[in-house]
């Protein structure tokens, strides 16, 4: 009985499946027709959807209505068929057995919970705790037959049994049974090939090995498009290949268009909804994802937490993130250990943390989704940035790296790249961090920007800036209101501001306009922006920067409290700017200071302190430098290079301290150093190019620019194309220059000037350089005008000045060379320079000044006591100025003595240089000086010499000559002066003698008059009788009687007759030295002549007198005065008493009176 009902189960079920494969084709053929009446971008949508599909061609919709007709018309004829046989044998069993009891068994015997197997009347039942291995059961089921659907249930009950390996083999067994079974159920193959295709893309998820991973995606995709084949529209099918394209993580669009094509036949499809709404998510489309979740939620409210869980990813990417943390604790409630659930609420709590508690919580809530789900990628990067926070960068780094080997996704494996190279950067493991930051950026370009503003950072650090411009500008273009990138752009452009000009000139435009924009508002006085302010100003104004940085440090020092004290660094760079106004004892001062501030503050960051330390030292012996400690300076470097062996700065100043004092090797050594451990250094390559060119080695020179332009981001480096282009020019006057290969030079040299005036038009540099140029090719009146130009550009420039002065002498305007060459002189301080001052000494020579020329070539000669040209150019300087001498009508001895010394000093000098150029080398190096031309104009000077030495003797002769000549009339007019010496003296005791006797009588005269004033007066009628009537002839006597503007006026004319009279006793003294006979006679007779007429008048007459002598003063009684006075006049000119008015009559009538 058991057996008759077993086999009435298995007809029942062969004529349901038999029905529900003809009702499934049916609803094929009307899906069919329904997706052919769509459009035609829906049609083109879904064929690139299933292109995999091989040979099948679209249906015509007459054969799809053909098909569904005929399909309905066989479901219509096999129920009429076989249901009244079916009903008819059920009726037979029930009445032999119970109904209720038939039902119970036949519920108990479900394929979720049993396997049956038919053979031969008899049943095999398995347990689902106590599955056989999977051997036996194949060879069971082989053995019996065993229908399609028995193979996939029984590879179901291992799976669910957890037996994963065990599944694998059954249904891989099943899917070869089934392929070589000659009647197929499609549906139940189609079945295994979705369930065997699932699994293996759960093994190519967990797989770490990349060879497996593509073997296990390969195999899936195989089986996919296997049953693409056998049902393309299969509900069942499409979803799990829609899931498949939604893993893959690039096929959105394909995933997408099969969620949307299952929904188009059920709208209700819980598993098409949840994988559309990833679809969304996925495409940041939150709000449309968000509502199909939440359509999930309404169709089963009792659902998997997963639903809620996307409902809380939603709602925390539109910012509720209220919301999303409830959404979070009710999938926490329906699944305590669910990892995702737990890992966001930890995200969301550290996101708002407020103090340790909550941190504390957050760190709990990773810990416990970490020990859920070790392997789940997200909460493992969130533990190493926690762990990074918690300045655990060890562990950070651990797990960072485990996050990274456990990622499958790309923006996990991003994530975890991201991490590794913050732990780096953290520990100055800078080669790491920017590895592992680039490799973020790779494998996401575009939407992940927080390692580019790291990496960005790490290439400032560098000394990348163009690179880091490039990191910085593709995430202001993202976020163009963001202050962080806008601060590092302002900065990034005042330290690199580009090679074009139009890049500059954008660049300045943008730094000025963030910096109006930035410094405003709350950001007035933000630190940073002010030390950028700073930083930019200092190329225009150093004063300027110095103020705006001395204005951050009182910023500081008004917020300081004990936690908060000025950064050093902003002293430090207080210090750099009064260096560079030439401040240097401050700068020194401020230096020392920041050192001892900061071993005070060391325990607070000792990697910081380290770095902050070395810069601080570097400016110390900078300063040094300057203030004239070399040697002080040289041990800090040492020090410097033993702390950190790639200091490159600090061999740098070592090497250039070497070369100025001229010790070329150490210096060269220095330099090397830098290229050992960075062979792309730009300024110890630029270093060795120019000490080479020092040494006039040009081609080791070319070799060290040429790597310069060779790399990338210096192929435009104009100093070292103006290097090269000067070792070219530096060719066309080289002592083994070819002239053959002038042209060539000169091409060349312009290649490289032309390129860097392309490059930069404003260049002086290489503007001077083409001027040279012009200047050898002849182009005088070009090259002139090209150095006038410069130089007025460039007033500060020298060379500008040499090479104008050197233009003027070859166009032979030789006095504007000359002014030239000493005002070069004078304001460049170029008076030890050789060159210039033999090119001075070489314009006066051909102006005809020998002399000048001798003076700055003689210079010249001590400058540079090597050159050979100045050695022979003053040599012949010499020659021509002693064959000058003696070119000259009776030279004097001296001057034949200086003839003697140049030609000795010529003849001299041409042998010297002959000797010299007896050497091999030598003369290839002065192959310009002829040794046989110097050999023959010593010859010369010898001869010269010869002829000089006759004339001297000759003019020594004449000059003994004319000396005792010389000596005799020097005797004579000794003996001469001194008769007229004795003369004067014997004049002067005269007039002393007569200079008493004068006195003696002008106090006696005063006397008498003092009593002759006593007398009563005389009335005026006597006086009037014996006057008589008429006019008198004037006396002598009348000069005595006058008014006083009558005296004032007899004053002035004698004054002026007696300074008259005394020019004539000067010139009369001149002419024959003492007084003549007839002047002493004269003065005799004017002596009577003044006592003959005292003697004739009356006592009233003299009573009546009044005197004009006056008594003079005792510093006009000296004896100087009284010679100056004393002047015979003629007794007929003047009155007696004229005799006291020579020593002085200007208070006479004041003392009379």
């Amino acid at each position: 009985m058991c057996i008759d009902a077993w086999n009435y189960y298995f007809e029942l079920d062969e004529m349901n499946q038999k029905s529900y494969d003809i009702l499934m084709s049916l609803v094929n053929s009307k899906n069919q027709r329904h997706a052919a009446t769509l459009s035609i971008g829906v049609e083109k949508k879904a064929s690139s959807i299933f292109s995999d599909n091989e040979g099948k061609k679209e249906k015509k919709l007459e054969e799809i209505n053909r098909d569904i007709l005929r399909d309905a018309e066989e479901l219509v004829d096999y129920v009429e068929k076989k249901f009244p046989h079916v009903l008819s044998k059920m009726e037979r069993i029930a009445s032999r057995f119970h109904a209720v009891n038939l039902t119970a068994y036949l519920g108990a015997l479900t394929p979720s919970e049993k396997a049956l197997l038919e053979h031969k009347g008899r049943s095999i039942i398995y347990s689902l705790d106590d599955l056989p291995p999977p051997r036996k059961l194949i060879n069971d089921l082989l053995q019996e037959e065993g229908k399609t659907s028995v193979w996939f249930s029984c590879a179901l009950g291992y799976y669910h049994a957890k037996r994963f390996e065990d599944f694998q083999t059954v249904l891989e067994k099943a899917v070869e049974v089934a392929e070589s079974c000659v009647v197929r159920d499609d549906v139940q193959i189609l079945k295994l090939y979705d369930a065997l295709a699932s699994y293996y893309i759960r093994l190519w998820q967990k797989e770490r090995d990349k060879e497996k991973k593509i073997q296990w995606y390969q195999k899936a995709t195989n089986l996919y498009t296997i049953g693409d084949k056998i049902q393309m529209y299969n509900q069942h099918h499409l979803l799990s290949r829609a899931y498949f394209c939604l893993l893959e993580g690039k096929k959105f669009e394909q995933s997408d268009a099969q969620f949307k094509f299952v929904l188009n036949t059920a709208p209700d499809n819980i598993p098409a909804l949840l994988g559309n709404a990833c679809v969304q998510y996925n495409r940041s489309n939150y709000r449309e994802a968000l509502s199909l979740y939440k359509k999930c939620l309404m169709l089963n409210p009792n659902g998997s937490a997963k639903v809620r869980l996307g409902i809380g990813y939603c709602l925390h990417q539109l910012g509720y993130v209220t919301k999303a943390k409830i959404a979070f604790e009710r999938v926490l409630q329906l699944e305590p250990e669910n990892p995702h659930a737990l890992t966001a609420l930890a995200i969301i709590t550290f996101n708002s943390v407020a103090d340790a508690a909550d941190a504390k919580k957050g760190a709990q809530y990773l810990i416990k989704s970490f020990k859920v789900d070790p392997d789940n990628s997200t909460t493992i990067n969130q533990l190493a940035t926690f762990m990074f926070y918690k300045k655990e960068y060890e562990k950070s780094e651990k797990y960072a790296n485990l996050g990274l080997q456990l990622s499958e996704k790309d923006f996990l494996k991003a994530e975890s790249h991201y991490l590794l190279g913050r732990c780096f950067h953290q520990q100055n493991e800078t080669e790491l961090a920017i590895k592992h930051y680039t490799q973020a950026i790779t494998i996401r370009p575009d939407k992940y920007l927080l390692p580019r503003f790291g990496l960005g950072q790490l290439l400032v650090k560098t000394r990348e800036y163009e690179k880091a411009i490039e990191c910085f500008e593709k995430i202001i273009e993202t976020y163009p209101k963001d202050v962080n990138t806008k601060k590092a752009l302002v900065m990034l452009y005042i330290r690199s501001p580009g090679e074009r000009i139009d890049i500059k000139l954008k660049r300045e435009t943008t730094v000025k306009n963030s910096l109006v924009e930035l410094l405003a508002g709350t950001r007035l006085n933000d630190p940073t922006l002010l030390v950028e302010n700073a930083r930019y100003l200092e190329r225009y104004d150093v004063e300027s920067s110095i103020n705006e940085i001395k204005k951050v440090i009182d910023i500081y020092q008004a917020k300081a409290v004990e936690e908060q004290v000025v950064p050093i660094e902003l002293y430090n760079n207080l210090g750099v700017y009064l260096f560079l106004n030439k401040i240097y004892n401050e700068a020194h001062k401020i230096f020392i200071d920041c050192l001892s501030t900061l071993r005070k503050q060391r325990d607070k960051d000792e990697s910081e302190a380290k770095r902050l330390e070395l810069t601080l030292n570097y400016n110390l012996a900078r300063s040094m430098e300057e203030l004239g400690y070399s040697d002080k300076a040289l041990s800090v470097y040492d020090s410097i290079t033993e702390w950190q062996a790639t200091y490159a700065e600090a061999f740098i100043r070592k090497g250039k301290i070497a070369q100025c004092k001229g010790d070329f090797r150490t210096a060269s050594e220095e330099f090397s150093k830098i290229i050992a451990f960075n062979p792309r250094n730009v300024d110890a390559l630029t270093c060795l190019g120019c000490l080479h060119m020092e040494r006039k080695e040009y081609k080791h020179a070319q070799e060290k620019f040429d790597k310069i332009i060779k790399i990338p981001e210096h192929k435009n480096d104009p100093f070292a194309h103006l290097a090269l282009g000067t070792i070219w020019l530096q060719q066309l006057y080289a002592p083994n220059r070819v002239k053959s290969k002038d042209e060539i030079h000169v091409t060349r040299a312009y290649e490289f000037f032309a390129k860097v005036l392309r490059n930069y038009p404003k260049n002086i540099y290489a503007a001077n350089g083409i001027a040279i140029l012009l200047a050898f090719n002849a182009q005088y009146d070009e090259a002139r005008e090209c150095f006038a130009s410069v130089r007025e550009n460039s007033f500060g420039i020298k060379d500008a000045w040499i090479n104008l002065a050197h233009v003027y002498a070859m166009q032979k305007n030789n006095l504007n060379a000359i002014k030239m060459y000493r005002a070069a002189i004078e304001r460049f301080g170029l008076s030890q320079d050789c060159p210039i001052l033999m090119s001075l000494s070489k314009a006066y020579w051909k102006n005809g000044d020998l002399e000048n020329a001798r003076e700055y070539m003689e210079k010249a000669v001590n400058v540079d006591c090597w050159n050979v040209y100045a050695k022979f150019n003053l040599a012949r300087i010499y020659q021509h100025l002693a064959l000058k001498v003696m070119d000259t009508h009776k030279p004097p001895v001296n001057d034949l003595e200086n003839a003697i010394s140049y030609f000795k000093e010529s003849q001299q000098m041409f042998g010297m240089v002959g000797d010299i150029l007896a050497d091999d080398e030598l003369r290839y190096m002065w192959k310009y000086v002829n040794p046989e031309q110097s050999k023959e104009l010593s010859s010369k000077c010898e001869a010269y010499l010869i002829q000089a030495n006759a004339s001297r003797d000759t003019a020594v002769k004449h000059e003994q000559e004319k000396n005792l000549l010389k000596i005799q009339q020097d005797q004579a007019k000794e003996e001469f002066e001194k008769e007229r010496e004795e003369a004067e003296k014997l004049k002067k005791d005269k007039q002393l003698k007569r200079l008493m006797e004068m006195k003696e009588a002008r106090e006696a005269f005063l006397n008498m008059t003092k009593d002759s004033l006593k007398l009563p007066d005389i009335p005026d009628d006597k006086r009037a009788s014996k006057g008589g009537g008429g006019r008198k002839k004037k006396t002598a006597t009348d000069d005595f009687v006058v008014s006083e503007n009558e005296e004032e006026h007899e004053n002035r004319r004698k004054r002026k007759t007696g300074s008259r009279k005394k020019r004539d006793h000067n010139e009369s003294a001149a002419g024959g030295g003492a007084p003549s006979d007839e002047s002493e006679d004269e003065e005799r007779s004017s002596k009577r002549k003044g006592k003959k007429v005292e003697e004739n008048l009356s006592a009233k007459q003299s009573a009546k007198i009044k005197s004009r002598a006056i008594v003079s003063s005792s510093e006009d009684s000296s004896d100087d005065n009284v010679k100056k006075d004393i002047s015979p006049t003629p007794a007929e000119d003047r009155a007696p008493v004229e005799r006291f008015a020579a020593i002085n009559s200007s208070d006479s009538d004041s003392n009379s009176d």
